[in-house]
Parts: C-alpha cells; structure tokens; sequence
C-alpha cells in the first residue's frame, strides 16, 4: 500500500468535491478504480491529502484528478519511481539520516534482491500496519519515538507480528529509540555500560574493530530468543520470535565510531541479517490477494443462487402446452371461436414468460446477496493472517456501498467492461474499515472484492502431540472463536478425518508415521486431497464445489513458503472471517472459510523429536554469480550458489541422531555439492558428511555450527542457466531446554 500525497491549491471559489487517484489502466485511457477521499477547499486555500493506493495498480498513466458535481474540474499524472517487489526495501527512523548506509551496500552475492533505504520521519510515518508493509525492514537507532502518535506506534507493533523484521538500536540513546517498543526487545534493557574491546564483531582473524578508546554500549538480559554476539556477559546482538515477524536488539549506535565506518561492516551485517532474520531479508513483498484465483472462483457459487429444478420446469411446461394446447382447442372449437387462439396463445406466452422471470425472482429473492469466502491462517499467537473474496450478488440497477470492518488491504476484483475513463469503482481506505462504492451497477448482476488483513484475537488450535511407537499421538483443542466441520489432520503422508471441532472441545488424534520414510519433492507439498475428508471430493463428474475450489488455497501458499510436511489441521467455518455489510439494504449473507494451522509436536517423554520438512529456515547465504529468485529455487549461469540451513529451535537444544536432506533440480541438471567444515573452515566433499543423503550424529560436531547452521554450496559449469531448488531438510534427535 503507497501513500501518494496530493496538494491542492484553490484559486477559485470554494469547493466540495472528491479526490482520486485512478488506478489498475486497462488501456484507451480506461481505469479500474477510484482511490479516494472527500475534501472541501475553501476559496484561496492550499490543502494536502495523502490517498493510499495499491502500489501493484500503480502505472505511468495513473493520474490524480479533482471531481465536483460529477465533473473533473483538475488533473495531473502522478510522479515517483516505482521498485521490483523482490526489492528489499528498508525505512530508516535515526536521527542521523545515513545511520543505515551500510545496509545498502551490502557485498554482491550476500542478497540478491536489491536494496533501498527510504529515511522516514514522524510526519512521513505510516499509521497503520497495513501501510507499513511497504517495508520489509524497520530500523530504529538513536530516535525519539515520543515523535510518533499512538497510531504510528501501533503500526509498527502491528507490522512486525505480522511478520516484519525490526532492527532496536541506540547505545546510549536506547531508552529513546527503543523504550516505547522494550516489550518488542529480546533483551531487557537495565542500563548503559563502556567495553574495552568488540572481538565477536569480525568478518575473518584480519578485519577486526580495533577500539582506541572504550566504547559506549546498553546492558542488559536476554528475555527471549538467543544472543548472537556478545562481549562478557553484555549482549550486543540478540533475536528473538515476535509473532509472525522477528526483533533483532542492538546493543550499540549503529552510527557510533569507529563501527559506523569499519571496513567490514558491510560484511558484517550481510552474515548477520542471515543469521538473525533468514530467508525472511529474501522475501518477496508480493502480497497474498494477488493469488486468489481459488477464492474469486468460489466467490461465484452462491449458494442461494441456484437453477431450478429441471423436474419444475417440466412440469410448468407440461401444463402450458396442455392449456394451449388440446384443452384451448377444446373449450374454442365447442364455443366456435377457433379464431381467437391468435390472439390467446400470444397472450399465454407472454404470460408463461413473465411467470418463468417471477420463478427465477423470486428464488434469487429482492434484496442483495453478500457471499464471502476466506482463507485463514492461523499464527498459533492469537492472530491469523487472512484472505478473503466478497461478492455481492445485486437486485437491481443502482449504486451500492460494501463496508469492509477492520485494517486491511482491499482490492476490487475488476472486469474489464466495469472500467471507465473515470472508474466506476470507488475505494476508500480507512485506518479501521475500508467503504467500496459499486456505481451504475446493472441488476442481477455481480461485484467481487478481494481483502487481505491480519486478525487479532482470533485464538489458535492447541496441540498436546507426540511421536511414539512409530505413531503420532495426543490431542488437538480448538482454542479459536472458530466451530469447524469436516477438520482433517495430515502429516503430509498420512491423514485423519473428523467431523466436527466446535470451539472450546477436543479430538484424539492417532496417525501412522515413520520418519526414516523422507518425503520427496512431489509430495512435499501437501496433497490437496489430504484436507479434504473423502465425502467432500470430487467424484470427478459433478460441478466442483466451494471446497474444492478453495482447497487450491493450500497449493497457493505453499508455492509462496517452499514445500513443507509439518502437520496440519484444515478444517472449515461457515461465520464470515471479515466482517462486511451493504449499508441501507435488505441483505442476505453466506459464507465459507477455510481455517489452518500448523500443529507443535512435542518430545516424547524421553526427549525423542522429529522435525518435518518447513520446520527449518533455508536461506540463499551467498553467490558467486548474479542469481533470479523463482520462489522455491533459483535459477544460475555456471558458477556456484551457498544455502545455510538454521537449525535452531528457539528455547531447546537439539541433539541431533540423523539429518535428512533432498536437493533438487526441476531441469534435472547434477550439481556438484559441498558441506562447509566449521573446525577447517573450509568447504569439503559433500559425501564426506552425508552418506544417501543422512548425515549422522557423529558427524554434526564438525558439519553444524555451534548457533546450529549447516552450509552447502552447489556449482554447475554448464553454459546455459540451471534450476537448483531451495534444499528440503528434516531432522530426527532428542532435545533438552537451553
């Protein structure tokens, strides 16, 4: 979502109008959407209006236009430069604006998106979560965030438990810059303290901080998460889990000398990005309501709205050729009036017409038809993570108004014959409800918006599961405000049925699973068959149904997140998951939703785990060779590209028995393989460490690092670009708490 701010300046008499920014171009100088807000100038008067906008819609022909009375009275095209959404875009609040310059020169082959930094200020700030997304990173160094308002505050909160990556920073100025947001911090922040050396920042034994004086850091405990660098007892880096988004604390002012202008320090913050955020500084900002297809398509089965019955139609046909028929030839030839069946039968026909269009009427009924139908994600942290289509099924010719409650991204789903040189389709984005105006809309016709949004307070699916005796075991509790019907439980291979899960009540769950049985590439991604119990499949004749269509959901998103075999509970809701209203209207609603979860698996009493494939951050760490992302691989000219698999589960330490590893190639191509040796640090044969692609306990002293990476660089010498997959790894062990 992109703020395009718009200055207005009136010389002329005073004006209530509407301002909008025409988006989505279809061509001819046709628009899909009107982003807009109201405003009243008074004559003699400059006025600034910010109108947030999807930045996907945005083209060189959108343009900003003035309407009052229907009419545009000004307009100019839009200025500013549009990024990739591969761009890696990080805002920078310090007061110190080149603060962060380091993290824009980041050395070739450590990311390979591309890097801009954006300095924000309070005024420029975004307020709410939704709007900040446009950032993949926030970094706070040394500024006072009394600046912000409480909305602004919010936004970051929200942001990053929606699955942002904030950056605490400020030495002796923390307190200022992070204080407000102490609760976020992997570390508890008790005071400031001077070090007289920073020997745990290095790239390599020669480009070392060298400290001619002591350097001034903040002190303090580690709450949560784990310590990545520390000098003493004194922590300088640390990270830790907040929601679905990460904090990395800083114990020092990012533009302190002598750090701010050390060699290495780009170097630095390269590994160390890796290691504190993963394949999240890869990510695309692509948004999920650009992959509802599944949703749009089901969003056209409206329950309600259905043919009737051939058997009627039989019926209602039979006794109208009946009646014109032989018992209107009858009545006729005994009155002796044959010549009037010109002008009866007619007479019939027209009304046989106008009862088979009152049938239909009346079954599709006289008021609007609401049906929505969602995705949700739940976060197992009380929120959910949701995306959702609502049609809106229309009586008549008018104008109508869908308000959607809460903060969110709303995007109309456009035909091309609803678009106009002035839309038709009007959007106002609100920090708590967004309001789509549908103008001039046909009757018996259909309108569809897609909205994405993160929910709070939703509550998560609480499981007591275990692997024993070559079984998954335990319960699974429905802690949501959600009551489930036709819920099953997979493991990616095998799967479980259950009828119903009402909020507040429990299911035993018992499947068959042997982890020695490594899941390939082709069913990493979870059969869709799996989430859907055996009665709601398709026989592969009938009409799919609303499941089956949002079913495709599950392959959406795990194209989006790599394949995965973690268990998984998919069960489905009939309450709506965004709460939407027609203002003024007489409405009849209907929905569908389908809810997921991922499912904790405990040890077992004796410690025993399994950790499936999804269970591990896998990140592209390094290439020698400029790299394209396809999402769960790469594609590469001759030359070599390194993936550090992160072991580290927050909170446990693994011991590990065996690590199972798959390495692909959609093309097939046979790349040479090494592990990284952390004693020699060096890289060495992959054969080596494993051995049929399991690497034993006996060999993780040596192959994974003491923070719990494994490094493995893949090369090819071939002349054309090769496809080498994200590596899928899944790991059997005992684990005991740090």
């Amino acid at each position: 979502m992109i703020p395009v701010v718009v200055t207005v300046k009136n010389g002329g008499a005073d004006i209530e109008g509407e301002l909008f920014v025409a988006t989505g171009e279809r061509g001819d100088s046709r628009f899909a959407v009107a982003n807009y807000q109201p405003v009243s100038i008074a004559s003699g008067v400059t006025k600034q209006a910010t109108i947030i906008v999807p930045g996907s819609e945005l083209q060189s022909s959108s343009f900003v236009a003035l309407m009052q009375n229907n009419k545009v009275i000004a307009q100019t095209p839009i200025t500013g430069s549009s990024y990739s959404e591969d761009t890696l875009m990080i805002g920078v609040l310090a007061e110190n604006p080149d603060t962060a310059n380091f993290l824009g020169v980041l050395p070739k082959g450590s990311n390979h998106n591309p890097v801009q930094l954006l300095t924000m200020k309070a005024d420029n700030m975004p307020v709410t979560g939704t709007q900040l997304q446009m950032m993949n990173m926030l970094v706070i160094n040394n500024f006072a965030l009394d600046s912000l308002n409480e909305q602004q505050i919010k936004a970051i909160r929200d942001w990053t438990k929606s699955g942002g990556m904030l950056i605490l920073a400020g030495g002796a100025q923390y307190k200022k810059s992070g204080g407000v947001l102490g609760d976020l911090s992997p570390v508890e922040v008790t005071g400031v303290t001077s070090i007289q050396a920073l020997s745990s920042l290095k790239v390599d034994k020669t480009n070392l901080i060298a400290l001619t004086s002591p350097f001034t850091v903040s002190n303090g405990t580690l709450k949560a998460g784990k310590v990545l660098y520390s000098e003493g007892n004194i922590p300088l880096m640390a990270v830790h889990n907040v929601g679905a988004g990460k904090v990395l604390y800083v114990a020092y002012d990012l533009a302190a000398e002598p750090v701010a202008s050390w060699a290495g320090n780009s170097r630095f913050w390269a590994d160390t990005l890796v290691k504190a955020f993963g394949s999240s500084i890869n990510a695309s900002n692509r948004s999920m309501i650009e992959d509802v297809w599944p949703l749009r398509d089901a969003a056209d089965r409206v329950p309600s709205l259905k043919i009737p019955e051939v058997g009627w139609f039989a019926v209602f046909f039979g006794i109208y050729a009946l009646v014109v028929g032989p018992v209107l030839f009858y009545i006729l030839r005994r009155g002796r009036k044959q010549s009037y069946m010109w002008v009866i039968v007619p007479a019939l026909s027209v009304v046989a017409g106008i009862g088979i269009f009152s049938i239909g009427a009346i079954q599709r009924g006289v008021g609007v038809k609401l049906h929505q139908v969602g995705y949700v994600e739940l976060q197992n942290n009380g929120q959910a993570n949701t995306v959702s289509v609502t049609a809106l099924f229309v009586p008549s010719n008018d104008d109508y108004r869908l308000t959607l409650k809460g903060e969110g991204m709303t995007q109309p789903v456009i035909e091309r014959n609803y678009t106009d040189q002035v839309p038709k389709t009007w959007i106002s984005i609100q920090p708590d409800q967004t309001h789509i105006d549908f103008r001039d809309v046909e009757f018996w016709s259909m309108r569809k918006v897609a909205t994405e949004q993160t929910l709070s307070d939703v509550g998560k699916i609480e499981s007591n599961l275990s692997y024993e005796n070559g079984a998954l075991k335990g319960t699974v509790t429905n802690h949501t405000k959600y009551s489930l019907r036709d819920v099953t439980i997979s493991t990616g291979i095998t799967v479980q049925e259950f009828p119903q899960l009402a909020a507040g009540s429990s299911i035993e769950v018992n499947l068959p699973f042997a982890s020695q049985h490594q899941a390939r590439r082709n069913k990493h991604r979870m059969n869709m068959g799996n989430a859907l119990p055996q009665h709601l499949q398709s026989n592969g004749y009938e009409t799919e149904t609303r499941e089956q269509l949002i079913v495709e959901m599950l392959d959406m998103m795990d194209r989006r997140s790599g394949p995965s075999e973690v268990v998984k509970l998919v069960g489905w809701t009939d309450e709506q998951v965004v709460e939407a209203v027609v203002p003024n209207e007489n409405t009849e609603n209907s929905s569908i939703a389908m809810v997921t979860s991922t499912l904790h698996v405990n040890p077992s009493k004796d410690g025993h785990i399994y950790y499936p494939t999804g269970s591990f951050d896998v990140t592209m760490s390094g290439s020698s060779v400029p790299v394209d992302d396809y999402g769960d691989g790469f594609r590469l000219p001759a030359g070599d590209i390194t993936f550090d698999i992160n072991l580290n589960q927050e909170g446990q330490e693994l011991t590990i028995s065996n690590l199972y590893l798959y390495t692909w190639s959609e093309d097939n191509t046979t790349f040479e393989k090494e592990v990284y040796n952390w004693k020699t640090k060096a890289f060495e044969p992959f054969e080596k460490a494993f051995m049929n692609n399991v690497m034993s306990s006996d060999k993780t002293a040596t192959y994974v690092s003491g923070d719990g990476i494994v490094r493995i660089k893949f090369a090819h010498q071939f002349e054309d670009e090769r496809h080498i997959g994200v590596p899928s790894v899944s790991v059997e062990g005992k684990v005991s708490k740090k």
